[in-house]
C-alpha cells in the first residue's frame, strides 16, 4: 500500500500515483484499492480523455461507476472506498486517470463542491480560472506558479465551505499540464520537464516546494473569453448558471437532488465571490504583463 495526500484528505492506495505527496497522517479518509469489477449496464458520458470518451452510471445503491476503455474501470462507494479494475500496463496512464475524474467521484460523494478550473494562490486569497478547452486555463494558472503564486489545482477543482458558507478552495496535488508551446512562451526549457502521457507535446510542472497545506479563501472566479466582446462582470444571479456548465464529471451524476445540491453551493459562493469574464491575453507578453499588474493588485481587465 502507498500513502499519499491530495485535496486535503489522507489515503491510501494498492495504485502507485505520481502526482501526489506522501501522506501526512495515519487515519485514512479513503482508500483506492484493486479489485476485479462487473459494473451494471453504463452510459456514454460527457468526457473525453486521451483519445477516450468515459462511460458512467449511478447505480440504485448510490455508488458510483465510472469506465474508461482501455484504461480502469473505477467504483466509488460512500466517499471511502475507490475500486479499481486495471485494464492497462501503464502506471503513468493509469495514475492520471485516477487522480482527475476517479478520485472526483470520492470528493463528489463527499459534498464537495467540484469545477473543471485551475487555481492559484495570490497574496493568501484563491482565484480559480475557468473557460472551455483549450481556453488556456492551465497556461494561465502556470503564468502565476511561474511568478512564485503557489499552485492549488489543475483540471479539477474542490471547494469546500465552513459552518458560516464561506468557501475554500482545498489544495489538490503538485502538477500542472501545459502544452510545449506555453511551457516555452513561460521560459520553460522543455527537457527539464516531464512529459505527460495526456497527449503529445504536453509536460507536467510540479511546483512542491511551496504547495499549501491547508484550504485557502475563495476570492475570485475569472472566466477566461475568446472574445474582448464578451468580458465584464457577471451579476451574482447569472453565476450558477454559468458554473454549472463547467462541472467536470459524468452529467449521469446530476440527477434532481444532486443538481439540487450544485445549485445551493454555486448561490453560496455567488453570494460572496465576484466573477470576471475577461478576454484571453495577446501572447505571454500580455498573459505576463497581466499577471504583474494582478500580483500589485492592480484591477481587471487584461491589458490589450
Amino acid at each position: 500500500m502507498y500513502r499519499y495526500r491530495a485535496f486535503n484528505l489522507n489515503f491510501s492506495s494498492e495504485v502507485f500515483l505520481s502526482e501526489c505527496t506522501a501522506g501526512t497522517g495515519e487515519q485514512d479518509d479513503f482508500v483506492i484499492i484493486q479489485k476485479k469489477l462487473t459494473p451494471p449496464p453504463l452510459e456514454t458520458t460527457n468526457l473525453f480523455r486521451k483519445g477516450i470518451v468515459a462511460q458512467s452510471i449511478v447505480d440504485a445503491d448510490g455508488s458510483l461507476w465510472l469506465h474508461w476503455n482501455g484504461v480502469a474501470t473505477f467504483h466509488a462507494v460512500n466517499g471511502a472506498t475507490l475500486e479499481v479494475d486495471v485494464l492497462t500496463d501503464v502506471p503513468d496512464v493509469l495514475s492520471l486517470f485516477t487522480v482527475s475524474e476517479a478520485i472526483g467521484l470520492i470528493l463528489f460523494q463527499k459534498g464537495d463542491f467540484l469545477l473543471h478550473a485551475s487555481a492559484v494562490e495570490i497574496a493568501g486569497s484563491g482565484w480559480i480560472f475557468i473557460g472551455n478547452p483549450g481556453a488556456g486555463k492551465s497556461t494561465t494558472c502556470a503564468a502565476f506558479v511561474t511568478a512564485g503564486c503557489p499552485l492549488l489545482s489543475d483540471d479539477l477543482t474542490a471547494i469546500r465551505f465552513d459552518a458560516r458558507g464561506v468557501p475554500f478552495i482545498i489544495p489538490a496535488y503538485p502538477q500542472i499540464k501545459i502544452w510545449e508551446s506555453s511551457a516555452r512562451g513561460l521560459g520553460y526549457q522543455t527537457d527539464t520537464l516531464t512529459p505527460v502521457t495526456e497527449g503529445t507535446n504536453k509536460f507536467s510542472l510540479q511546483p512542491r516546494k511551496n504547495f499549501p497545506v491547508s484550504p485557502v479563501p475563495l476570492e475570485r472566479f475569472i472566466f477566461i473569453s475568446p472574445s474582448e466582446q464578451e468580458s465584464g462582470p457577471f451579476k451574482p444571479g447569472n453565476l450558477p448558471t454559468e458554473l454549472i456548465r463547467h462541472f467536470p464529471l459524468p452529467n449521469q451524476l446530476l440527477n434532481p437532488e444532486n443538481l439540487k445540491t450544485f445549485f445551493k453551493q454555486s448561490i453560496l459562493c455567488a453570494k460572496r465571490i465576484p466573477g470576471n469574464k475577461i478576454p484571453r491575453p495577446d501572447g505571454f507578453e500580455a498573459l505576463n504583463q497581466w499577471v504583474t499588474e494582478c500580483l500589485a493588485r492592480k484591477p481587471l481587465p487584461l491589458p490589450q
